[in-house]
């Protein structure tokens, strides 16, 4: 048993309390949103997630840290944490949360108290339930990982002592991470700022009736894309050009032209897409670990619990204008598997209607490629180059989504993190998988982002200009979300 707060705070195994000692387990929390710490997708069965198993979502952990405080203050006893063999995780992430939000420790300085925790390894999410071959994709990601994750949403203001220490905070944070989880399969990244999620049409097709029902407004807007829209999103993806009027002014150059509401459409030739695929980060895994992520109705997979607690959900359309959305980017094709069966995505031009920009930036899912769905450096630079558009010093936020919001989306929105705010890429990693489970979905797209110390990193690994992407000092654009 480890001390952690004299005479007021132990951790240690099941059994370690004293007779004179408070024990808390998993199973001692009642709050319905901490789903009795089972780790759990939402929207996929348990049985989908391989050997995947933590950590915990953001709402539990607040959860535990609340009611950890609780007995911490109601009172003079000593409160011991105890975990069973496997639920050690879980709870050493959970534990160190605490000490970093209410009681201001640095990831450091747990990491001091419980060396041995610090070095336990979650298999990555939706890895093969034997697990890979140790020398293709040994988890790699830490429980010292989702600490620095969580000082990183300290830090950054995504995260608030208050959140654990006042009940009525607590509550309606987790509740309101659950429910827009259920209702639109997606969580705040940068809360106020970057929303990744899966493509909205899989959502409102999904047979919950307690999930987004309607793309917008109108009783008929969730409707299939029209065919003309269809086709010139296939185009996209293809990587044909969609404005041949403005052809590169040199081989290789994607081409760049307006949408009539005003984002710019970036659209890679053919000759880029080719050198994209034959690019190779140094020192990445070279076997694939997943396929992609589908959601499967007929299995019930999309029922997620919790979803009945909600009157009913907004059309997408209206969330994304309550929530202060001006921005999406559509990383997924219409006919990847998952979606063509369910009609294709969403008519793109339906949110110009409503003031909504909008740009298609097609990142195919290399799984099987050798990349491991790390997408190639020419998508990753198109990418960053489109998003200096969307500067988040004007408060609008971005909706970042591929066909689950799992892989590529949470991917590359982490590196648009990275180079708006120069943090490390370890911590986000841990941050992405607490704020929303089931991201990050191979192997190599974890050791590319804890490869990251910060900027330079990023800048070097993908041929970004250290001037900036538009020219000026990528400085100015860091840490400016109002």
């Amino acid at each position: 048993m480890v001390t952690l707060i004299p005479h007021r705070l132990s951790y240690g195994p099941a059994g370690s309390a004293a007779e004179d000692q408070a024990r808390l387990a998993l199973d001692d929390i009642t709050a319905p949103e901490f789903r009795k710490g089972r780790y759990e997708v939402c929207h996929y069965h348990n049985g989908s997630l391989g050997g995947c198993v933590g950590p915990l979502a953001i709402d539990q952990t607040l959860w535990f840290g609340h009611e950890l405080h609780t007995r911490l203050q109601e009172g003079r006893a000593h409160v011991v944490v105890e975990y069973a063999p496997e639920e050690r995780r879980h709870l050493a992430v959970l534990v160190g949360a605490y000490l970093v939000l209410a009681r201001g420790w640095r990831a450091e300085e747990v990491r001091g108290a419980l060396p041995e925790d610090a070095r336990l390894a979650f298999p990555c999410s939706w890895a093969a339930p034997a697990g890979p071959a140790p020398e293709h994709g040994a988890p790699r990601m830490t429980v010292q990982d989702c600490w620095e994750g969580v000082q990183m949403g300290l830090d950054m203001g995504w995260l608030r002592s208050e959140m654990v220490k006042d009940g009525v905070i607590a509550s309606l944070a987790a509740s309101k991470f659950w429910k827009t989880s259920c209702e639109y399969d997606g969580a705040w990244l940068v809360p106020g700022a970057i929303f990744v999620m899966a493509d909205p049409m899989t959502t409102i097709k999904d047979p919950n009736p307690a999930t987004c029902a309607a793309f917008c407004r109108e009783g008929d807007a969730d409707r299939v894309p029209e065919a003309d829209s269809l086709d010139k999103l296939r185009m996209l993806s293809q990587d044909s050009p969609l404005s041949p009027q403005r052809p590169p002014s040199s081989p290789g150059e994607a081409l760049v032209g307006e949408k009539a509401h005003g984002l710019p459409q970036v659209c890679p030739s053919a000759a880029a897409a080719e050198r994209d695929c034959r690019e190779f980060d140094d020192g990445l895994l070279s076997l694939a670990s997943v396929h992609t992520v589908c959601k499967a109705y007929d299995h019930g997979a999309a029922r997620a619990r919790g979803c009945d607690l909600w009157p009913g959900a907004r059309p997408y359309v209206d969330f994304l204008l309550e929530e202060g959305i001006r921005t999406v980017l559509r990383l997924n094709s219409p006919d990847e598997p998952g979606l063509a069966e369910i009609g294709g995505s969403y008519d793109a031009g339906l949110l110009a209607e409503f003031g909504i920009q909008h740009a298609d930036v097609p990142v195919t899912d290399f799984k099987d490629s050798g990349r491991g769905g790390v997408p190639p450096r020419g998508a990753i630079r198109r990418f960053l180059s489109l998003t200096r558009h969307v500067g988040l010093q004007d408060g609008a936020a971005m909706v970042v989504h591929c066909k689950g919001g799992f892989g590529r989306s949470v991917f590359l929105a982490c590196l648009r993190v990275i180079y708006w705010y120069d943090v490390p890429g370890r911590g986000l990693l841990g941050w992405a998988r607490i704020a929303r489970p089931g991201a990050i979905t191979t192997p190599e797209q974890e050791a590319a982002l804890r490869s990251l110390s910060g900027r330079g990193d990023l800048c070097r690994r993908y041929g970004i200009p250290r001037g900036g992407l538009d020219g000026t000092s990528a400085a100015q654009g860091c840490c400016t979300v109002a």
